[in-house]
């Protein structure tokens, strides 16, 4: 198999809009299996790229992990390197593919994140990581507390020891993001089928022939798994290890509402932002909440809690709350890469799924498609596991 390096340049740089997409054979078939918000990249740069692509969905797209995300679009803590830079050409990636699916079908809100902190070990913990992500290159900076009003006018912060602002941060929609993405792969061909249940492969040689399905077989020259936390078990028979551990969140929702917050806020024990459409979701920490139940009391207690830096939440309604099962991996690095054993069967799960979403299906594509590996994915493979 070759190896092939893939250049530190952003992929808005890679890809000019103005050439045509390299095209793979035409009668190349390739089945994705998870209309998330990876599967649905991997779809629609898999058909970009001319490959012929069903998609395959249990419930319906984006009914798992992905509508119940909070979709913060960012590169902030993570570490090491590699992984850094994954997301950080993630966020890269979001500018290309919303350039590319020109129509307004995606709509996301690029106006950064201030984070800002009540007690001195926080802010001695977010300047660390603001100067390692700084002399990585990335947009990072500690701010004057007197600038939090004036970046997020209609929000009340408080008592202040500490903040911190990421400029070229944003989020999305997660549903929105993921039916946008299948959308432009149907326009290329792509077939999207639900509700589906994919019930087994067949193989021959030590390679998928089939996928085998509750509506009949479905013929494969290449399969990829991308199917969240039902990722494990479709796997497991192809020679795939996907090590997944429990790590539940919650969100409370509005309906969409006039726009007050052009930027990701987040304030002790609250995370606040605003959709593009309006809708308003705030959660309390990106750390699990094992034990919770998606109450409609639990949720009402969230909104309470954000209203406390955003007073335009007084007398807002619970729209839904949301308990969501992330993608996590054991050790929280994405797993991505062929099965050993079967080597047309490819698996991608990850939690960052909507950072890494555009970065994924453009690297996912080019490994199954023109049977190369790329480095930066070296340190993800499924193997790790084994």
């Amino acid at each position: 198999m070759q190896r092939r390096t893939f250049l530190a340049a952003s992929a808005a740089a890679l890809y000019s809009l103005a050439l045509p997409a390299a095209r793979a054979a035409e009668s190349r078939k390739v089945v994705v299996i998870g209309a998330g918000i990876i599967g649905a990249s991997i779809a629609y740069h898999l058909a970009k790229r001319g490959a012929s692509v069903t998609v395959l969905e249990k419930i319906r797209p984006a009914a798992g992990t992905t509508e119940k995300s909070f979709a913060w679009l960012n590169a902030f803590s993570k570490k090491p390197h590699p992984y850094y830079e994954m997301n950080h050409r993630g966020i890269a990636g979001w500018h290309r593919v919303q350039q590319e699916l020109s129509d307004g079908m995606l709509p996301l809100q690029w106006g950064g994140c201030v984070q800002w902190f009540d007690d001195d070990q926080s802010v001695a913990r977010v300047r660390d990581a603001v100067r390692q992500h700084e002399s990585w290159g990335y947009p990072s900076q500690m701010i004057d507390p007197a600038r939090v009003p004036r970046l997020l006018p209609d929000v009340t912060p408080g008592t202040m020891r500490g903040a911190a602002f990421n400029d070229i941060e944003g989020t999305v929609n997660p549903s929105v993001a993921a039916n946008a993405l299948l959308q432009g792969a149907q326009r290329l061909g792509a077939q999207v089928e639900f509700p589906v249940e994919v019930e087994g492969f067949e193989l021959s040689k030590s390679r998928v022939t089939k996928v085998r399905t509750n509506g009949g077989a479905i013929d494969a020259d290449s399969i990829v798994i991308a199917a969240g936390n039902a990722s494990p078990e479709l796997a497991r028979p192809l020679g795939l290890t996907v090590a997944l551990k429990n790590s539940p969140g919650l969100l409370a929702h509005t309906a969409p509402r006039p726009i007050v917050l052009e930027r990701l806020a987040f304030g002790p024990g609250a995370n606040i932002k605003q959709n593009p459409d309006g809708s308003i979701v705030t959660g309390a920490s990106f750390g699990g909440t094992p034990g919770v139940e998606a109450t409609r009391e639990i949720g009402e207690s969230l909104l309470r809690n954000a209203q406390r830096y955003l007073p335009a939440l007084a007398g807002v309604p619970l729209d839904n709350i949301t308990l969501g099962y992330r993608v996590m991996p054991a050790d929280g690095y994405p797993i991505i890469g062929a099965s050993k054993t079967v080597p047309n069967a490819y698996v991608a799960a990850m939690h960052s799924g909507m950072t890494l979403a555009p970065l994924v299906g453009e690297l996912v594509a080019m490994e199954v498609l023109d049977g190369i590996r790329v480095d930066l994915l070296e340190t993800f493979r499924p193997d790790r596991f084994a």
